[in-house]
């Protein structure tokens, strides 16, 4: 595998693995390289976690419908319409296998895992590039004229990743009316909780052609432990249903999910103050003279000045002070001039700019 493509398949949040080669403790290490709620795990779910643990001698719900039912209650939809899952991978590999269509398209730039599902599915893949010249922006019709007769499957994530772009939800529901009964359209919604607003899950009644994956581990800041879901049509949930294993999450992570979903005011706060905070970040890497995307979530896309260090070794120099940070150089449609930056607290955010004004200092 080449160097371009071993950068890609690479994901962000390595930060134990940083820790034991540096022989720091992980308290010292900065990862900027998940995006993660800098809010951390809301102390109601911790508790139920933790309570949880005297039901450990059990086996966990063998199909987490203690979640399922809370999910339906929290976004007012039916159960029947709903899957949860080890997180959201889970079912990024799952769907494919159901769903066989012979060709799938992901706009990109994206996460690496689709292709690899897809790949792994037997389903041929094209990609649909999103461009920096344009600012990633997203036309339903480009998109339509980009697929062939073979294509059965389109994925887009909705806001994008890694450049954090937000796509309005009419652009979208146009693209899957006008999929009806020629493919199915997968939205990836891993982030959207930072902006609600471009939630499709409302408009799924009616639509047979529309999937929607969601992640519970970034807002909520619980990635070790991994709970994600599917909401799609009845007749699809039920095939992925018994096709998933059983037990496939366990007692703790069932309970933190469900105090998650009924934390409305960790879910206010996050909401505040996430664009407060990115903001203030977006200023500050602007004086060091670089480009940051215009982004809904919890990260940015900087772009590199074109002379200096690029981004691997940018990330490296990182890396060796016990800070990560996502190099981009692998993703579709973008090159050695990207790195992905979460958003942190106030202080985490300058300390790591302070670290890039250093490094990008030494040049190249």
């Amino acid at each position: 595998m080449d160097a371009t493509r071993m950068n890609q398949d690479r994901h962000g949040g390595a930060a134990i693995r940083l820790a034991r080669e540096l022989g720091l403790p992980l308290t010292q290490i900065l990862d900027y390289s998940a995006s993660i709620n800098p809010l951390g795990a809301p102390e109601s779910a911790l508790a139920a976690a933790h309570q949880a643990l005297d039901e450990i001698v059990h086996y966990p719900e063998i199909d987490a419908a203690s979640l399922v039912a809370a999910l339906a209650e929290h976004h007012a939809l039916l159960a029947a319409n709903l899957l949860a899952a080890n997180g959201s991978t889970e079912l990024i590999y799952l769907l494919p296998r159901i769903l066989r269509a012979k060709r799938a398209l992901i706009v990109t730039p994206a996460f690496s895992e689709y292709e690899k599902a897809l790949l792994q599915a037997g389903t041929d893949v094209q990609h649909f590039a999103l461009t920096v010249e344009n600012n990633f922006q997203f036309d339903p019709d480009a998109v339509l004229a980009a697929l062939d007769a073979d294509t059965g499957l389109v994925i887009i994530a909705n806001p994008g990743n890694p450049t954090g772009a937000g796509i309005d939800r009419e652009p979208l529901l146009y693209l899957a009316d006008r999929l009806a009964g020629r493919a199915a359209l997968v939205i990836d919604e891993a982030f959207v909780d930072f902006a609600p607003e471009l939630s499709l899950l409302s408009a799924l009644a009616g639509r047979d052609n529309l999937y929607i994956l969601r992640s519970m581990t970034k807002f909520y800041a619980i990635p070790g432990l991994r709970v994600g879901f599917l909401a799609g049509p009845a007749a699809l949930i039920r095939r992925m249903r018994q096709a998933l294993p059983p037990w496939t999450i366990n007692t703790p992570a069932l309970r933190a999910a469900i105090a998650c979903l009924q934390d409305h005011d960790y879910q206010q706060r996050t909401r505040v103050v996430i664009p407060e905070l990115r903001q203030r970040l977006v200023e500050d890497l602007h004086k060091l003279g670089l480009r940051s995307f215009d982004s809904v979530a919890n990260y940015l896309l900087v772009q590199l000045p074109d002379a200096g260090a690029n981004a691997t070794t940018l990330t490296e120099r990182l890396s060796s002070v016990g800070i990560l940070i996502r190099d981009c150089s692998g993703f579709a449609s973008l090159g050695d001039r990207y790195i992905r930056l979460a958003v942190r607290s106030a202080g985490e955010n300058q300390r790591v700019v302070a670290a890039l004004r250093q490094v990008l200092a030494q040049g190249d």
